[in-house]
């Protein structure tokens, strides 16, 4: 007897990578209060406390934003937008997602260039010293994941999908 069911939803990568800022935003809490204890409670405060929280940041950050996309859950001012016919919102659309692809391209291009410059100059924090190009990376990554969400919006039929 088989325990999968026709409506199990099929998990995207973005919902992958959110995950791996699930577990970067636990760790920077974990951080951030063993800092806290520790530097009222014992006067010992976690070493390079908010550079490791710097780098956890950008993490979660470009780690959620292909999952936003792909729920639809940025944040939109329609006004003027829910007042067109639907033929026209779905053209706005639609021209929307291309110019974000764009923009989102241009964005991880110039992310990856940036990369070989950092792991060429050896940049790092100043003090932990833990090198800045891997978490230029997962910038990359997370960037590259957001382009296929807008590639999926602007290149997908809408109606078709509505109607299944």
């Amino acid at each position: 007897m088989t325990t999968s069911s026709p409506r199990k939803k099929k998990r995207s990568l973005s919902t992958y990578l959110s995950y791996i800022g699930n577990a970067a935003l636990a760790f920077m809490m974990l951080l951030t209060t063993t800092d806290v204890l520790g530097r009222y409670f014992f006067n010992s405060p976690v070493l390079g406390a908010y550079e490791i929280t710097e780098y956890l940041m950008l993490i979660m950050v470009f780690s959620y934003l292909a999952l936003a996309q792909s729920q639809k859950a940025h944040i939109n001012v329609d006004i003027v937008f829910n007042r067109l016919p639907a033929w026209m919102q779905r053209i706005f659309e639609r021209f929307n997602h291309i110019v974000c692809l764009l923009v989102m391209i241009l964005v991880t291009w110039k992310s990856a260039q940036r990369i070989v410059e950092l792991k060429n100059t050896g940049e790092a924090s100043l003090l932990l010293k833990i090198p800045d190009y891997p978490f230029a990376i997962f910038l990359v990554i997370g960037c590259l994941v957001f382009c296929i969400e807008f590639f999926k919006d602007a290149f997908t039929r809408k109606d078709v999908e509505q109607e299944k």
